[in-house]
Parts: structure tokens; C-alpha cells; sequence
């Protein structure tokens, strides 16, 4: 019997570490896809002798190969990366926000964080007006400072919210309203172009991507994974009731805010750099949930790859149907990730909540 359970277990853990492997392994691969798609039509094979020869120093000589080159490593391998982070960014954070606040409707921007980045980057674009001057670097310095405001309205509003995870949800919601309104009033305000400005920057586009993006970003989300992924066991305690999750020396209130703390500056960046990518911190952790489980130990880092494979095969459609990149990605996930939402919804498994 003891044998039979091992053997269960060992095949158990077995299919989440391939499933875990598998799909890194394809992230790899949609990364050189995603290089040899645009403008600048490239083979696979020569997007990898490029990106290996760039590595190891052998820099080119003719001119041809140089602007391959440049197009390679100073716009499409930043985008590519920065879809990787933003991906799993996105997708961890839907699967803790789900398991801290138990609620299948949570995501990373649940908190308020994406109407908070939206009124810093409104107010930079269409008033002029930057906590760090001026440029493109302000827009965006501007959503992160507004985008935490949320989070720290949450945290200050936690102690007395001790009853119910909802409230600190609704909490959020109500933040979120108050700032969408005070957008819109500075988008119904402003000429065309402007605002034709802003609300490409709402739907979430990855296109004028640079290496400068990339240090903050991958920063905040490996720091983000290396707090988060010591929590498994407790996260998976906070599925059962609060009262009996206390009983078992969880202390649920300051975890949930530890948590809500993480998630908030690792989805403030991404969206602070590329404005709002819709549905994948919502659908990925539930499409996870049901291949593999709640277990947060398989959980968090499932959703971490197949969030990075979602987005950046996103990236790669958005622009196969437009070479010239005008087609927002947020466009492309919220198309993909509708109809996927509506099936979990008829095929919902209770079991899994």
C-alpha cells in the first residue's frame, strides 16, 4: 500500500516537472520565432547564428548583416524578453491573488494598480506634468508612482479588514473607479492625437521596447518569485477557511498583505513600461488549475511558463497579422483570452475552488 502511494506520488510530481520542462523548453523556442518576425524577414537559422554570434562576440562586418543584426538585438530581442517577463509576471500574480483572496475573479489587477498606472501616464501625456521631468521615461516613472497608490490605500485599510478577503477586493474596485473616472474627465479633455497616444498605451502594446526596460521589470519579478515561491505550503493553507488556516499558525492578514504588496509592484512595472495587458493573469492560473492542481509548489511556476509561452505567442500572432507592429498585443490577448474565460466558466470544475 505504502508502495503503491509512492509510486502514485513519484508519477504525480513526474508530469508537473515535464509539464513545467516542456513548456520552458517551448518558451526558448517562440523566443527565436519571435526574433525572425517583422519587417525584416529572417530565418530561423539565421536568427540563430546572429544571436549567437552577438553573444560570443564575432560582431559582423558587411553592412547587410549589421542592420540584421541591429534590428535584432536593439528592438526585437528586448521586446521578446520583456514579453517572457511580463508573462510570468502577469500569470503569478493571477495564480497568488486568486489563492490569497480565494475568489476565481481575482487578478493582478484587481488591486487597482492598472487604473492607478493609467491616471500617472493620462496625467504625464495630456497635462504635461511628470514627478521626473519630461520624456518617454516620465510617462512611465509616472504610472509606476500612481500605480502604487492603490496598494498602499489597501495596506493602510487592511487592519480593518480583517473579516473577509472581499472587502480588501472591493476596496481595490472602488479605487479603481475613482480612478478611471478622473482619466476619462482628462481624456474627454485633450485634442485627438493625444489622446489617440493614451489609449494605445491603454490596451497594451509591447512595440518602441528597449534594453532600458528590462533591468527594473526582471528585477522586480524575480524578487517577486523569490518571495513568493517559499510561500507555497502557507498559500495553500490559505484555501481553507481563515479561522482554520490560523489554527495552523498562519498568520492569513499579513500574509495577504505581504502578498498583495508583491504582486502590486511586480504588475505596477509591467504595466507601467506597456500599459494594460488584459486576461492573462485571469485565464493562465485557471487553465493551470485545471491541468495540474491548486498546489501552489506546481501552481506558481506552471503559470510562470506558460504565462511567458501565452504572451509571447500573442506577441509573435499581433504580429504576424501586422509586420509594422500596430497591432497591440493586449488586442490579440483579450481576443484569445475571452472565449478561453467563457469555457472555464461552462466546463468550471467546483472541485478546483
Amino acid at each position: 500500500m505504502e508502495q503503491d502511494f509512492k509510486e502514485e506520488y513519484s508519477r504525480y510530481t513526474y508530469r508537473k516537472f515535464l509539464f513545467i520542462v516542456v513548456f520552458s523548453l517551448l518558451v526558448v523556442l517562440l523566443f527565436f520565432v519571435s526574433l525572425s518576425i517583422g519587417t525584416l524577414k529572417l530565418s530561423l537559422q539565421e536568427v540563430y547564428q546572429l544571436f549567437i554570434d552577438h553573444i560570443m562576440g564575432t560582431l559582423p562586418d558587411d553592412p547587410d548583416t549589421k542592420y540584421s543584426d541591429n534590428i535584432i538585438w536593439n528592438f526585437r530581442v528586448p521586446r521578446a524578453l520583456f514579453a517572457i517577463v511580463a508573462g510570468v509576471a502577469l500569470s503569478v500574480g493571477g495564480a497568488v491573488m486568486q489563492s490569497v483572496m480565494k475568489n476565481p475573479l481575482a487578478d493582478p489587477y484587481t488591486t487597482g494598480v492598472s487604473s492607478g498606472a493609467m491616471l500617472g501616464a493620462a496625467v504625464a501625456m495630456i497635462l504635461g506634468f511628470s514627478i521626473a521631468g519630461t520624456g518617454s521615461f516620465a510617462v512611465v516613472f509616472n504610472a509606476l508612482i500612481f500605480s502604487m497608490i492603490p496598494i498602499g490605500v489597501i495596506v493602510l485599510m487592511a487592519p480593518f479588514f480583517r473579516r473577509s478577503p472581499a472587502t480588501l477586493i472591493l476596496s481595490g474596485v472602488a479605487v479603481s473607479f475613482l480612478f478611471n473616472s478622473l482619466t476619462s474627465l482628462l481624456m474627454v479633455s485633450t485634442d485627438s492625437a493625444t489622446l489617440a497616444v493614451v489609449y494605445h498605451w491603454m490596451v497594451g502594446t509591447l512595440s518602441e521596447l528597449n534594453w532600458d526596460v528590462l533591468p527594473l521589470s526582471t528585477a522586480m519579478t524575480l524578487i517577486g518569485l523569490v518571495i513568493l515561491l517559499p510561500l507555497a505550503s502557507k498559500l495553500n493553507i490559505m484555501a481553507l477557511d481563515d479561522k482554520d488556516a490560523k489554527s495552523l499558525g498562519v498568520d492569513v492578514e499579513r500574509l495577504r498583505v505581504l502578498c498583495l504588496v508583491v504582486l502590486g509592484g511586480m504588475t505596477a512595472v509591467v504595466v507601467s513600461y506597456v500599459g494594460i495587458i488584459g486576461f492573462v493573469g485571469l485565464v493562465i492560473p485557471h487553465i493551470i488549475r485545471i491541468l495540474m492542481g491548486s498546489d501552489n509548489k506546481y501552481l506558481i511556476p506552471a503559470s510562470a511558463v506558460f504565462g511567458a509561452f501565452f504572451l509571447l505567442g500573442c506577441d509573435i500572432i499581433s504580429r504576424a497579422i501586422d509586420i509594422g507592429a500596430t497591432i497591440p498585443v493586449g488586442v490579440i490577448t483579450s481576443a484569445i483570452g475571452a472565449p478561453i474565460f467563457l469555457y472555464l466558466i461552462i466546463r468550471q470544475k467546483r472541485s478546483i475552488w
